[in-house]
């Protein structure tokens, strides 16, 4: 299945930077004039939101809770009626900015399968993306969302690589999951030397260590608020551009 825009998921181990990735890209995006932006926070813990300074009041968690409340101890018809809200339950967790939409994935408060969390974000995914001029995910630390093609619509997967033999691992299994799309983002560090890409894997650039980007994150601020000048906002501005190149 293929999207005529760009829909972008920034992908890797757990504490590579992802989340900073994410935020600071889609701000560099809005920054470029690229709108509408569609902003999937698809990580339970929901990283891209606190990394934007946002708050989000519906979940794709809160839909499906609220579709197995409603199911229990429903009918067959009365089941069959309920799976029809889905779409509008979906659209209820769009919360719409100026110049972008977000939806947060959310965190499951319960075990059971009437919606698994999976299907229901790429279901989302497919239902969403038509309208937005760019598509950017924060996708879950490791590999099971592109496992169970939650990404199928994906046009460039960016693995982000801090220079670690187990990031360098988690590159590799990523591009043999999603040959030929994949681009790989240094985080915390400065070049591509020495962190032994796979061939076929391109170079985005690098979003260097800044003291002031760890201060706001350990400070619970937005990303978006550092200053223009801040060097990892201009790494970002960078790489931002790399990728809208690359479509």
């Amino acid at each position: 299945m293929t999207s005529p825009q760009p829909v972008i998921a920034v992908c890797g181990k757990g504490g590579v930077g992802k989340t900073a990735a994410s935020a600071l890209i889609s701000r560099a995006m809005l920054d470029a004039g690229v709108r509408p932006l569609l902003l999937i926070d698809a990580d339970p813990a929901g990283g891209l939101v606190s990394a934007m300074g946002e708050r989000v009041e519906n979940t794709l968690a809160g839909a499906r809770a609220r579709l197995v409340a409603a199911a229990r101890g429903a009918g067959d018809a009365e089941k069959e009626s309920l799976a029809s809200q889905l779409d509008y339950l979906v659209l209820e967790s769009l919360a719409e900015r100026d110049g972008y939409s977000l939806l947060a994935m959310g965190r499951m408060e319960e075990k059971g399968c009437f919606c698994p969390a999976n299907t229901l974000l790429r279901e989302a995914i497919d239902l969403l993306v038509g309208p937005f001029a760019v598509v950017l995910i924060d996708a879950e630390a490791g590999l099971e969302q592109i496992a169970r093609q939650v990404t199928r619509r994906v046009t460039r997967v960016v693995a982000v690589h801090d220079g670690s033999a187990r990031s360098a691992d988690t590159v590799g299994l990523i591009l043999d999951m999603a040959p030929g799309l994949v681009s790989a983002l240094g985080s915390r560090v400065d070049t591509p030397m020495g962190l032994d890409l796979p061939e076929g894997v391109e170079w985005l650039g690098a979003i260097p260590e800044d003291p002031e980007l760890s201060r706001f994150d350990r400070e619970r601020r937005s990303l978006w608020d550092l200053p223009a000048e801040n060097p990892a906002r201009l790494a970002a501005a960078r790489i931002a551009e790399r990728l809208l190149a690359l479509g």
